[in-house]
């Protein structure tokens, strides 16, 4: 499905908002990790469209494996300034893709995770 779409900002394990992106690929073969767009996920890794940055993983990772391999990656990511705000700010994440189910146009990619801060207002 071309048009698939996820955009989930929550906190905690992302275990479930992984298992709704890798509904159509079911296995994650690269990886790239980008200061904007955080850690984006490949579904083949066909070096034609492999760019400078994507990363072969040693084995394909299943939606539970990319969900701890990026929270672990999310445990030790610079958030930025906490947003200031009559309330509190803990440390979330964003589960995530763009047009036509891709990152930035990156081919074979389907689904990125970046931190966010999870804000709770009064």
């Amino acid at each position: 499905m071309d048009n698939f779409h996820i955009d989930i900002t929550s906190e905690g394990d992302l275990t479930k908002a992984m298992q709704i992106a890798f509904t159509h690929y079911n296995r994650a073969v690269a990886y790239e990790v980008d200061k904007e767009k955080g850690l984006i996920f490949f579904w083949s890794d066909n070096p034609d469209a492999m760019t400078a940055g994507v990363v072969k993983l040693p084995f394909k990772l299943d939606a539970i494996g990319a969900a701890d391999f990026a929270s672990h990656r999310l445990a030790k990511a610079d958030y930025g300034t906490e947003p200031d705000h009559d309330g509190d700010n803990g440390h979330g994440w964003r589960v995530y893709n763009e047009s036509w189910g891709r990152i930035e146009g990156r081919t074979y990619s389907f689904v990125a995770v970046k931190p966010a801060w999870a804000m709770y207002g009064k």
